[in-house]
């Protein structure tokens, strides 16, 4: 009886854990990545100084193509203000931060149309970085997230050589680097640059994403081959390198229909398939796409099937929402995508940007997927976050208190929590979107993601509700820092952070 009466204790214990109890229970001691992530044209400004080269984004937000006809051009001032907020990581807790590097300003086209390095621009990137290892913040590099110089194309095949030229510079010049993405979101920037034309360049095309695609998976490759060798040289030792995918979990509209199962198979090729089974399945695109575009698929060389095959070392995956997907036999890809489910009910709580609910499910259906199917050995959750409802127009009292954010983070590191305990999925690491406002792409300043708000017209920075919480999971999960009693600020965030 009363082992009986002790289990049954035990039970309630389990069932009367809360959310946040789930995730210290999980991470807890784990040699493991708390961080931030960020995109060097979103926050760093300074869009014509110091030798750097034009991108395709200066280009398009200066065409007058995004919301208010805004721009990166000041962004949150980071080329300047770097230092003040690379200390909010330390504030933060934090013991990693995901950025990326402009390829315009460090390696710009030089007037002989060449590419070379820019000193001033490796100035820059040497400093950041050099502060991240000073603080014990690790740096975690995307080579690209999205920001082209605009004399480049990725409908044009020139551009897999000069990125490969550009990534080879990066691991040469920063061998004190060790973690490297290739490309943040190609789902994005594909489709978005060179289908609905509604991010840069604009090119509005039903077929040419592929061509935009094809060049990216081929640069990747290429790319990956050229770090991988300088690791067996010795030129760069204990360094990993992967890429970041971004998918919004497909659920089937009707769960017993098998079209709609097979609808959302479809989804998961299409979107996630697309970069995922050349570079962890077959080095060639799903059966599903090729079956389904034809010739308007390219084809890889066998040479290059081979060079895909295997060339991540770890999973960057960005997660923020989910939706259903139904059958369509009308639609090129077998299928539609909807937020709207079979009750006439919308799939979560929405955020303030129109294509994002709250689903914490999917992350945790994200996960397991690519662990079932793609097996890697280490899965890195690069950017997972969420806009607030009003928050833009809100007082700055209001935008501080930001618990929707809060219970979002909550609710999707609960499902991250679940994936790990319950599937034993790979998890290393989480990166949280944003460090701080930014400019969001074709979005302008419309909508705020970060854990700092930002205001734009004074570039203070502001700590939200979010980041202490953030921050206090961290320091449940990490061990204190050395030195950290004899510096106490540094155990939460301040109210305010003037700049």
């Amino acid at each position: 009886m009363l082992r009986v009466s002790a289990v049954l204790v035990a039970l309630g214990g389990a069932l009367a854990e809360t959310q946040e109890e789930r995730i210290v229970r999980t991470f807890k001691g784990k040699d493991f990545l708390w961080g931030t992530a960020t995109a060097a044209y979103q926050i760093e400004g300074a869009w014509n100084e110091d030798g750097r080269q034009q991108s395709i984004w200066d280009v398009f937000a200066h065409g007058n193509h995004t919301f208010g006809n805004e721009s990166g051009d000041v962004a949150d001032d980071f080329y300047h203000r770097w230092k003040s907020d690379l200390d909010m990581l330390k504030s933060y807790s934090m013991n990693s931060f995901r950025m990326s590097i402009s390829w315009s300003r460090i390696f710009p086209r030089g007037p002989d149309g060449l590419h070379r390095a820019n000193p001033l621009g490796v100035a820059f990137y040497k400093k950041v970085i050099g502060y991240l290892l000073e603080i014990d913040v690790l740096p975690f590099v995307t080579l690209f997230h999205w920001d082209l110089p605009d004399d480049l194309d990725w409908l044009e095949d020139e551009v897999v050589d000069a990125y490969v030229e550009y990534a080879e510079f990066m691991f040469e010049t920063f061998p004190e680097v060790k973690n490297w993405l290739t490309f943040n979101e190609p789902y994005t920037f594909c489709p978005s640059g060179y289908g609905s034309g509604r991010h840069a360049p604009g090119v509005k095309s039903e077929f040419k994403q592929y061509i935009c695609g094809h060049n990216v998976l081929r640069a990747h490759a290429r790319a990956v081959e050229v770090f991988r060798d300088k690791q067996k040289k010795g030129n760069s030792k204990g360094g990993q390198i992967g890429i970041t995918i971004n998918y919004d979990w497909a659920y089937p509209w009707n769960a017993s229909s098998l079209q709609d199962q097979a609808a959302a198979q479809l989804h998961h090729d299409f979107v996630l398939g697309w970069w995922a089974d050349p570079i962890w399945v077959s080095g060639d695109y799903p059966p599903s796409m090729r079956h389904r575009l034809g010739d308007h698929l390219p084809t890889f060389t066998s040479a290059e099937q081979e060079r895909l095959r295997g060339s991540a070392d770890f999973f960057g995956m960005n997660i923020y929402t989910g939706g259903y997907a139904y059958a369509n036999k009308t639609e090129l890809s077998g299928y539609v995508s909807t937020h709207v489910g079979m009750d006439g009910k919308e799939i979560g709580r929405r955020g303030a940007s129109p294509w994002l609910y709250v689903v914490p499910d999917a992350m945790r259906q994200f996960l397991v997927y690519v662990h079932n199917r793609y097996g890697p050995g280490a899965i890195y959750i690069t950017e997972n976050g969420c806009d607030v409802p009003g928050e833009h127009e809100a007082k700055l009292e209001d935008a501080l208190n930001d618990t929707f954010r809060v219970n979002y983070y909550r609710e999707y590191l609960a499902a991250a929590a679940e994936a790990v305990s319950e599937f034993e999925v790979p998890l290393k690491g989480f990166f949280a979107w944003s460090l701080m406002d930014n400019y969001e792409w074709a979005d302008g300043y419309h909508f705020r993601f970060g854990l700092t708000y930002v205001n734009y017209t004074d570039q203070t920075r502001h700590p939200k509700a979010s980041a202490k919480w953030y921050s206090d999971i961290i320091k449940q999960v990490l061990p204190a820092p050395p030195g950290a009693e004899a510096h106490p600020k540094l155990a939460q965030p301040s109210v305010e952070l003037v700049v």
